[in-house]
């Protein structure tokens, strides 16, 4: 009845039209129009599809929990979607409404109790006709944030994106044959990729998971854009810091055991008075110490404790400092971290490390992510346009050593050998790897 323009002139007719409503039809009747046209989530409107779409039963049928996950979706259909990345906020609103229920009398407390522990099962989500799906919702996710739920459910909005359709086919496929290698030779369940173009910072594909629709593996959960640990992943940013600071691939460190706690002795014994606990002597992955390393040697074969000296040397404070300027978002409080934080001992998402090694791979230049080349509102008039925002943050000299370093095959070949995974022939490939404690998480970059 109304356009989706937000007016005074429209607050006015929305009173006029409510009050005209409310004169015409009894409240039980509103309240059975609203609930047969509100929006759930994609082309799902109305209580009884929803219900049929969520739990396969007539709303009639509903148990007073299902109920209650279906009165909370509405407030925000794609991140309260059963299906994304958000299960505990809608956990927390179905339970607000139980609480509600409560408070005006509609529930006994018997009822609320079982409700609350009641374990729901969703049916699985539809695999048809969506491509690309962990991009698409995390696209929908950035829309609802920046023009409302209603206006992405409704607005009729026109969305281009940046991602290379072909290429995205071709990424889940890696990722699927990937992921399942793994989970028989390594026992690992899932993987994940995101490829963005470093010139233009555009995400041409995202990966979430080896299949969205697969929920033995919470499919539908994007890991390209969780926090997680990043191992080693994390050194090239302690070195740009320390080249920056007059540092060169030539400098040498010793790769020797070391305590870095000066309230423990060199053997990494407490001294008196003093708690075990806040000794700190790293080992490398292979528990040798190889004595005197160029600093290119030891990022290329990710040697530990050299880099925890350098990290020492370089500085958290600056070193935080650089990440965030290329892209690492996470990293806040400086006073929380130590100096695992250059092992991966802070968490970041791949999608932010993909971004920040963009500004390696440009020469010190960042263009900040984007999945968004245009967004038209239903009449055409144009809402956002793709336009490219380069910062140089690096310099120019710092971006081309971490570069060669991380493409010299040679010097990696001690830890690596020859002809490993990450030797491209025929192509100049900058690589990084980075593992977390137990084996947990896996990186390459």
């Amino acid at each position: 009845l109304l356009t989706q323009k937000i007016s005074y002139i429209r607050k006015i007719k929305e009173w006029i039209l409510a009050i005209k409503i409310d004169n015409s039809m009894p409240k039980e009747k509103i309240l059975e129009a609203y609930l047969n046209e509100i929006p759930y989530g994609g082309n799902v409107y109305g209580i009884e599809a929803a219900s049929k779409t969520y739990f396969n039963k007539d709303a009639q049928d509903l148990t007073l929990a299902e109920a209650a996950y279906l009165a909370s979706i509405p407030q925000s259909p794609t991140m309260l979607s059963p299906y994304g990345k958000n299960r505990d906020k809608l956990e927390t609103r179905k339970n607000l409404v139980l609480s509600r229920m409560l408070e005006l009398k509609f529930i006994t407390k018997e009822e609320y109790d079982k409700a609350k522990n009641e374990a729901v099962v969703f049916v699985p989500q539809a695999t048809t006709g969506i491509i690309a799906p962990h991009f698409v919702f995390f696209i929908k996710d950035y829309l609802e944030q920046k023009y409302g739920a209603d206006m992405v459910e409704n607005g009729g909005l026109k969305v281009t994106t940046t991602l290379d359709a072909d290429l995205e086919a071709k990424a889940e496929q890696f990722v699927k044959d990937g992921a399942l290698k793994n989970a028989k030779d390594w026992n690992g369940s899932n993987a994940g990729l995101v490829a963005i173009d470093p010139k233009t910072g555009q995400i041409l594909t995202m990966v979430g998971s080896r299949d969205y629709f697969d929920k033995t593996i919470d499919g539908n959960f994007n890991i390209t854009t969780a926090n997680r640990q990043p191992g080693s992943s994390f050194k090239p940013f302690i070195y740009a810091t320390a080249f920056n600071k007059g540092f060169t691939p030539d400098t040498v460190l010793f790769d020797l055991p070391t305590e870095f706690q000066t309230t423990c002795d060199a053997y990494g014994k407490a001294l008196p008075g003093h708690n075990q606990k806040d000794c700190y002597m790293p080992d490398d992955y292979d528990g040798k110490y190889r004595g005197p390393m160029s600093l290119r040697d030891a990022l290329a074969q990710s040697i530990n404790i050299v880099a925890v000296k350098l990290f020492y040397l370089a500085g958290l404070p600056d070193s935080l400092k650089t990440a965030e300027s290329m892209g690492i978002s996470t990293l806040k409080d400086v006073n929380q971290y130590g100096l695992t934080l250059v092992i991966g001992g802070g968490e970041v998402s791949l999608l932010d490390m993909t971004s920040a090694y963009g500004v390696f791979a440009n020469n010190g230049t960042r263009n900040p992510y984007t999945g968004i080349l245009k967004v038209e509102n239903i009449s055409g008039k144009v809402l956002e346009e793709f336009g490219a925002s380069p910062q140089e943050v690096l310099p120019k000299n710092t971006a081309l050593t971490i570069s060669d370093i991380l493409s010299d095959n040679q010097a990696r070949i001690p830890t690596f050998g020859v002809n490993s995974a990450l030797n491209i022939p025929g192509k100049t490939v900058a690589a990084k790897t980075g593992t977390t404690n137990n084996n947990k998480d896996a990186w390459t970059i």
